[in-house]
């Protein structure tokens, strides 16, 4: 059993916590906790120390062969253990106020019955017992009014209500029960004396007859556990993994700046930013605006202005531009736009003389003619009469007049890193 207990699995301050979760993951204050068919194969002490409130435990369905390391769950009032591999009740001295104790279906036989059943009469609140399936139970007809007679305080056992009667006929019966249960314990003991030694564990085969030994069923639960492990690892490794923006910015950052250290410098657009220049809006530099989304958070822009050319990392993606003309990297100035997002670059130019290169040319209209203002007088009487509908501006004229805008106080804030560097030759 002590191989089996290696492979199994142990009740950890992370399991507890994720059972939980009604009580929104406290440990301390935890009053019921589930752990039922997690093949547990030992009630480890860290469930004690970490619950101490505790008044409903359930630990069915489990493969625990003993019942310790209870001590400190003095509140305890139900605990249920059915369906383990519990051979004795025991290990429940400091459980007081124990009203309820479910023992179902294990293999608790008549060598430890005396004691097992010993114990319980000192659990003065103990009420309702339930043992039915248990080996004592199955074969010894003198279980019910030996326990009855014993554990004069149970209201129920096994789900049958013990009267006053019953009560009677049992204390009745108890010194020839008493006497019959020694010698029963003393043959199954010399019978497990004389048991051959259990043989190398072999692997579970569900389609070959075994016997219903603590040893099979530990045996099963670990196939079971090893299926569950395997079908966890085969959920994880299908989940899409954790991204770590700020460390892929930080990677992306360093790869883009020794690149550019190497004097590889090629223009690219790797996230598809939208962008434009802009000269006429602040005469003698050059404005360079990229539609950022708003709420993209500022730790995830790196700038880096040279005299001819400027390079953007955002969110992992570079944004490179080469400069028509040479401007001065240490003078340039980045803001980002609260309302927008946008992140508009100000760069001086180092020769301010120097005719704009972004700019629109706009011809001027010829004088109306007497015809021509009174076919528009007539036009625009008949245009009061109907709705029509304006046409919906470009993005790029929408990036153009935001750009223009004078950025204000509360628009605009110092919030993306700058590096100039004037030590480059231009490419």
């Amino acid at each position: 059993m002590a191989a089996a207990a290696a492979k199994g699995n142990r009740i950890t301050r992370e399991l507890i916590r994720k059972r939980a979760e009604h009580n929104e993951s406290i440990v301390s204050t935890l009053e019921e906790l589930t752990l039922h068919q997690e093949e547990l194969v030992a009630i480890d002490p860290v469930l004690g120390s970490s619950c101490r409130k505790l008044k409903i435990l359930y630990l069915q369905n489990n493969i625990i062969s003993k019942l310790e390391n209870l001590h400190h769950l003095k509140d305890l009032e139900y605990l249920n253990v059915a369906l383990n591999n519990i051979s004795k009740i025991e290990g429940l001295e400091r459980c007081e106020f124990l009203k309820r104790l479910d023992a179902t279906v294990n293999f608790i036989d008549v060598d430890e019955l005396e004691e097992s059943v010993a114990h319980l009469a000192k659990r003065l609140h103990l009420r309702e017992l339930y043992m039915m399936g248990n080996p004592a139970q199955l074969n010894w007809p003198g279980f019910q009014n030996y326990v009855v007679a014993r554990v004069p305080q149970l209201a129920l056992l096994d789900g049958v209500e013990v009267t006053r009667s019953m009560r009677i006929i049992a204390e009745r019966q108890l010194p020839h029960l008493r006497l019959e249960l020694r010698e029963l314990a003393a043959q199954k003991r010399a019978e497990k004396a004389a048991k051959p030694p259990v043989e190398e564990e072999k692997p579970f085969d569900p389609e070959e007859a075994t016997p219903y030994t603590p040893e099979v069923r530990t045996a099963m639960y670990e196939e079971i556990a090893e299926q569950k492990k395997e079908e966890e690892a085969r959920k994880a490794h299908m989940l899409p993994r954790e991204r770590n923006a700020a460390r892929e910015q930080q990677v992306a950052v360093a790869e883009t700046r020794a690149a550019e250290e190497s004097g590889e410098i090629r223009q690219c657009n790797q996230g598809k930013w939208e962008f434009h220049f802009d000269e006429a809006t602040k005469p003698g530099c050059l404005l360079l605006d990229v539609a950022i989304a708003r709420h993209l958070d500022s730790s995830l822009i790196d700038l880096d202005v040279h005299p001819r050319y400027v390079s953007v990392v955002i969110k992992s993606k570079t944004l490179r531009l080469k400069l028509p003309f040479e401007v001065q990297a240490d003078d340039a100035k980045a803001q980002r736009s609260k309302t927008t997002g946008h992140l508009l670059v100000i760069m001086p130019k180092l020769d301010k003389d120097a005719p704009p290169l972004f700019t629109k040319k706009f011809t001027d209209a010829p004088k109306p003619t007497d015809a021509t203002l009174a076919a528009k007088k007539s036009s625009s009487a008949a245009s009061s009469r109907v709705t029509r509908r304006a046409a919906p501006a470009s993005i790029g004229s929408m990036l153009l007049a935001d750009a223009k805008r004078p950025p204000t106080e509360a628009d605009s804030m110092t919030a993306v890193r700058t590096t100039r560097r004037d030590d480059l030759a231009p490419s």
